[in-house]
This record gives structure tokens, C-alpha cells and sequence, in this order.
């Protein structure tokens, strides 16, 4: 996984502009210490939607600075320490999610590191060797089904609490506030094959965080309804109107080989499925630079289909089209599993290449195992 894009709304960073972010970001920096003092970061330096309508200099890096913040706190990320005999003590990073490695890694390259992390503290540093201690205080994991995942945090030096909070957009998007430009960026980060998650964040008064402990506390203790409750509490005291703060693109890597391999096994004629939980764009992206699709090959997308009887009609198109690569993402999925099945995998087994794409880990199993069951013989 590597970094690659980093979208603020009126401004984007690429690969190339790197620089420009390690530039702005000590610049930020430098001017909240000399502004503020040991009071810590200014609550208001970058936050919500007056930052977003400004038009300065000074606001873009005071944007640019909150994101990397959040990037660098929203996580489920530890830095590990190589001391051992043989060691360099040089920090690494364990995590779950690739992506997040990618993330802190990044924030970590361009001046922003995490430098020690526990159960009730985040430290970060800067290259000025300044450093921004955190109390943690309640994670929210990302899940399949949730797909997002928020922290709230407290900065030890104003006592600022902060609920942090990035995911995929198709969530993403109801829990914002208003903008113009979520949907389009992620589209177009996509079409180029990255991985996008959307950034957002909230400040909390101290009564504000009380209140919520108190109901969430609450809720985690219900012996009927717990995790409906948990949700409940979650959707109307913290996930509204969240400030926008960016969106990311990472860069999933192919592997050494991949395309040859892949294309070798196309030629033999063996059929190859990729199940994936990327968005529609992205997939199709990596099937065609992974050379799943072969370049005489057309692609014939199921998407955003509720109805059975159009995804029935679909199939019937499909029979007719047994050169073509089926990409068909998660919910269209779902209505083949629960009311075609026998028709959904009869036609797409005879298929030279399928991409399921925006898949959860249940559908994934549910595909493996129903190919499996009814139409491998050995």
C-alpha cells in the first residue's frame, strides 16, 4: 500500500506535491506554537466548514493541517521499536488494516509521526521535535458493516475534545455536512485504481462529550437491545454534521508477476474470480491493469440493481455475452444470492472472468462456498 493523493475540496496533492505539504504543515505548526504557546493547537485553527469557506493561504494550511491531524489520530495503529540485540531502533508500525500503515507511515514521512501509543494516550511528534500528547478517549473499530471507524480525543494541552472520523464514501456522505465535490473526487480516484477513504471531524464541548458517555455507558449495558442502542446513541449525539475535512487515495500494489500470471492462466483457460470490497471504478481499474480483462474482452457491469426481475433480465444479456467480464457490485450481488442463485452462478461460471466488487466478507464467503457446493466436481 502506498499513499498517493490527498483531497481537501478546492485543492489536491499528488505524488509530486509532496513537498508542498511538508512545507505547509512545519509552517502550520511553527505558527500554533508561536501563536499559542504550551496551550496546544488552536481548536478553531482549522476546523469545520469556516476553514472550508476561506480562501487564503493561511486557510488551506490551517485545512491541511487538521486533516493530517486526524489522519495521524484515527486509527487502530501501534509503532513498535526495534531495540533487540540486533536491533536499529527504528519504529515500525502493526496494524489490522494495511491501509492504515500506509496512512501513519505517510503522515509519519512528511513531519507528523506517531511515536508512542497506548491504551489511554496517542503521542505524536514533529520534525521540530515538538510533540502533541492525546487522551484517548473511546474507539470506535471499523467494521464490515459499519465501514468507518472515529475516535474522540482529548489534546492534553487545551483539553480540546475532537471526535475523529474516516470511511468509505457510500456511508461517509450522510454523516457530512453539504458539499459539492465528495462524490466526484471519489469517482475520479477510483477511475485511477486508488483505494479512497473520506475524513471528517467533530469538536465537542465538555457537556457535549459527558452527555454522550452517559447515554453510550447506557447503552453498553442494555440486556435487549445493546448494539441497537450503541448505533442509536452513535447516529444522533456524534455522526451529524460532520466537518469535511478530505478525502485520501492509497495505492493498493500488484504484486511482482501478477499480470503475466494472470494472463498465462486466462490463456489456458481457466477462469478467474476477484471478490474485492473496492468501489465500482476501482475494480474495474485493477482488472484492467492486472490483465484479469483481456483487451478484446468487454465488460459488462451490474450495478445499483434492486429489482429481481431486471437482474434477471441482465442475466439473460449475459448468457449471450460469454466473452465478456461480469463486474457487479454488493448490493445487486445480494439480490442474486437471495432469490437467483442457481441462474446468478450457472451464467457466470461460464464467464472467462468475474469481479464482485464492494463486497463484505459474508458475501465473499457466501460466493466461495456456493461455487464450491453446486458447481465444482472433482
Amino acid at each position: 500500500m502506498e499513499f498517493k493523493k490527498l483531497h481537501l475540496g478546492t485543492i489536491s496533492y499528488s505524488k509530486d506535491a509532496m513537498q508542498d505539504i511538508v512545507t505547509s504543515l512545519a509552517l502550520s505548526l511553527s505558527r500554533a506554537e508561536a501563536d499559542n504557546g504550551r496551550k496546544g493547537l488552536s481548536a478553531s485553527a482549522g476546523a469545520g466548514g469556516s476553514a472550508t469557506r476561506g480562501t487564503t493561504r493561511r486557510d488551506v494550511t490551517h485545512r491541511l493541517q487538521e486533516i493530517i491531524f486526524a489522519l495521524a489520530l484515527c486509527h487502530n495503529v501501534t509503532p513498535v521499536v526495534d531495540d533487540g540485540e540486533q536491533g536499529t531502533g527504528a519504529v515500525a508500525y502493526q496494524a489490522a488494516s494495511p491501509d492504515e500503515v500506509a496512512i501513519v507511515k505517510w503522515t509519519a514521512s512528511i513531519g507528523l509521526a506517531l511515536v508512542k501509543r497506548d491504551l489511554s494516550t496517542i503521542t505524536l511528534a514533529s520534525t521540530a521535535g515538538v510533540q502533541y500528547e492525546f487522551e484517548i478517549l473511546s474507539v470506535f473499530p471499523f467494521t464490515s458493516e459499519s465501514k468507518r471507524m472515529g475516535i474522540i480525543v482529548r489534546d492534553k494541552r487545551n483539553n480540546a475534545i475532537t471526535f475523529y472520523m474516516k470511511g468509505a464514501d457510500t456511508v461517509m456522505g450522510t454523516i457530512v455536512q453539504y458539499n459539492d465535490w465528495l462524490d466526484e473526487e471519489t469517482g475520479n480516484m477510483a477511475r485511477e485504481g486508488l483505494r479512497t477513504l473520506v475524513v471528517a471531524r467533530k469538536s465537542l464541548s465538555e457537556a457535549e462529550y459527558n452527555d454522550f458517555e452517559a447515554s453510550y455507558a447506557a447503552a453498553k449495558v442494555d440486556v435487549h437491545d445493546r448494539n441497537g442502542r450503541m448505533k442509536g446513541v452513535l447516529s444522533t449525539m456524534l455522526e451529524r454534521d460532520l466537518d469535511l475535512l478530505g478525502l485520501t487515495g492509497v495505492e493498493d500494489k500488484l504484486q511482482d508477476n501478477v499480470k503475466s500470471t494472470l494472463e498465462l492462466l486466462r490463456n489456458a483457460g481457466i477462469r478467474v474470480w476477484m471478490l474485492t470490497g473496492d468501489k465500482v471504478e476501482t475494480a474495474i481499474n485493477i482488472a484492467v491493469s492486472s490483465k484479469l480483462v483481456a483487451r478484446n474482452q468487454t465488460i459488462h457491469e451490474m450495478s445499483k440493481i434492486t429489482s429481481v426481475l431486471e437482474t434477471m433480465d441482465q442475466l439473460d444479456i449475459l448468457r449471450a455475452r460469454d466473452d465478456a467480464c461480469l463486474v457487479i457490485d454488493g448490493g445487486t450481488l445480494q439480490v442474486c444470492l437471495d432469490h437467483c442463485l442457481d441462474d446468478f452462478v450457472a451464467c457466470a461460471i461460464q464467464l472467462p472472468a468475474v469481479v464482485c466488487c464492494r463486497c463484505s466478507p459474508t458475501q465473499k464467503a457466501d460466493i466461495v462456498r456456493c461455487v464450491e457446493d453446486k458447481y465444482i466436481f472433482y
